[in-house]
């Protein structure tokens, strides 16, 4: 048995064909998903990037690993290894093309960190240095009949800046229709964000319409999908032996909540991720999976279908009885955490959805939030004031499970608040212009580099430029008297 592990970085999981999207943004995935299994409610329960790759590729939620923020200086809980260092362990080749480094490069024999091409400042190419890095590393892998082999590849479409090449900027947004009019006032409120819109106009200056802003987002979608072909047709020889698994680390907030273009607020574009398996002839083709799992699950099930007994304490389910039609999901319930922009937890069942912040929400939102998704499922409408009694047992429910964990993992206190947010503000104002409408577009501009993916250290300064307090990420914590 081989594993391909495909992280697709901030994909929508509504976004993609397979999960009834109507915009033609994933055929390639789509036709290997209808070989396979699609989970149709997977969950990412800690996010964003860093929290959600340690708790997918460890079993272990963010309490037990202790990866709780983006570039925080908390190491990963001493004795939580990696699926890689396992797999290792039982005699498997391991490579990784990634740029995350930090524990995630921990058990790979091979692990490849391509750099991307900024020289054409609209556009920035990503999948295509995946792919081309993938593609000999899997046929050196291929090539050993001795071993099994894992390989995780991180492509990092479509995080922002969604700069998709020039053949697919336009594909989804209407011929003829204008991204620049001053009329349109629906980038207003990210153009009046104060975290982000330097960066946003780094990458998108000028741009007033929110709907150019989702159609680049498809696209950068698509041209991911259109660069996936030629990884698949090289498992093709080999996809009797291998299982490929397609997933993402959490989703990204478009133009339905404030805080516009990123991936903080654990709202359901955030949160709900893609799950695919596929492995023809050992898993179901055209099976779909109606229940809650989460990225915790993921481990499980490897060690099941590879026979590697569970020596590591794994706290997630495996797949297989949902696969097998054993039962509808893993969970009833989940429980959900963010402490990278914003410091929170939530709550959600197949009802209700249920929203704790620890500390004033950057965008003025309320401490708390309630959310019938039943009748409100893009969670506009917040309930908490007009039904007390909800969110009284929802905050009992979570606050039970986070003391029941604590007590399972000997802490005293949840990092989440503890850690705390290590993101306050991104991008560098420029003398002389403003972001917004009027704006000189991107194309153009004076010739410079494409905008970049953020690195953790940009998120901030080493204070909040507000409070003046340190921020835990990027502040040494003194050392213990």
């Amino acid at each position: 048995m081989n594993i391909v592990f495909i992280a697709l970085d901030t994909q929508r999981a509504d976004h993609l064909g397979c999960y009834g999207y109507e915009k033609n943004t994933s055929p390639i995935i789509d036709a290997l998903a209808a070989q396979g299994v699609v989970f149709e409610r997977c969950y990412a329960p800690n996010i964003p990037t860093h929290p959600s790759f340690t708790t997918m590729l460890t079993g272990k939620e963010a309490i037990t690993h202790n990866i709780v923020n983006i570039g925080g200086r908390v190491p990963i809980e001493e004795g939580v290894r990696l699926l890689p260092e396992i797999l290792k362990e039982h005699g498997w080749n391991t490579a990784a093309i990634d740029t995350m480094g930090r524990h995630f490069n921990r058990g790979f024999d091979t692990y490849i960190s391509p750099q991307w091409d900024r020289s054409d400042p609209l556009t920035l190419r990503r999948a295509e240095h995946i792919t081309d890095a993938a593609l000999p590393v899997l046929a050196e892998l291929k090539a050993d009949k001795e071993k099994p082999f894992f390989l995780f590849l991180h492509y990092w479409d479509p995080h922002t800046p969604y700069l998709p090449p020039a053949d697919f900027r336009t594909m989804f947004y209407p011929e003829g229709a204008d991204p620049y009019d001053v009329n349109n006032h629906s980038m207003d409120k990210a153009w009046n964000d104060e975290m982000f819109q330097w960066y946003f106009h780094d990458w998108m200056p000028g741009v007033t319409d929110s709907s150019y802003v989702n159609a680049l987002y498809d696209a950068e979608t698509a041209y991911m999908d259109w660069q996936l072909r030629r990884l698949f047709a090289a498992i093709e020889p080999i996809k009797d032996d291998t299982l490929i698994v397609i997933t993402a680390d959490h989703g990204e907030i478009l133009d339905e909540q404030l805080g516009f273009y990123d991936h903080h607020g654990l709202y359901e574009g955030n949160v709900h991720i893609p799950l695919i398996l596929i492995w023809p002839g050992k898993l179901p083709a055209g099976k779909r999976v109606p229940g809650f799992v989460q990225n915790l699950d993921y481990l499980p099930t490897f060690f099941e279908l590879a026979g590697i007994p569970d020596t590591e304490k794994l706290e997630g389910k495996s797949l297989l009885p949902c696969i097998f039609g054993e039962r509808d999901g893993n969970y009833d319930e989940l429980f959900l955490s963010e402490a990278t922009w914003e410091v929170k937890r939530a709550y959600r069942n197949n009802k209700w959805k249920f929203i704790h912040s620890f500390e004033p929400d950057p965008h003025g939102r309320p401490l708390q939030e309630l959310f019938d998704l039943e009748a409100d499922p893009t969670e506009q409408v917040n309930l908490a004031e007009t039904h007390p009694e909800i969110v009284a047992e929802l905050k009992g429910r979570l606050d039970a499970w986070v003391a029941k964990r604590l007590a399972e993992t000997g802490r005293t206190e949840d990092p989440v608040p503890v850690q705390g947010r290590c993101g306050s503000k991104i991008g560098t104002p420029i003398e002389g212009e403003t972001p917004g409408a009027g704006a000189t577009p991107l194309h153009l501009r004076k010739a410079k580099e494409a905008a970049n993916i953020p690195k953790p250290e940009e998120l901030n300064s080493a204070t909040d430029q507000k409070s003046g307090k340190p921020l835990h990420g990027y502040v040494e914590k003194p050392a213990a008297p």
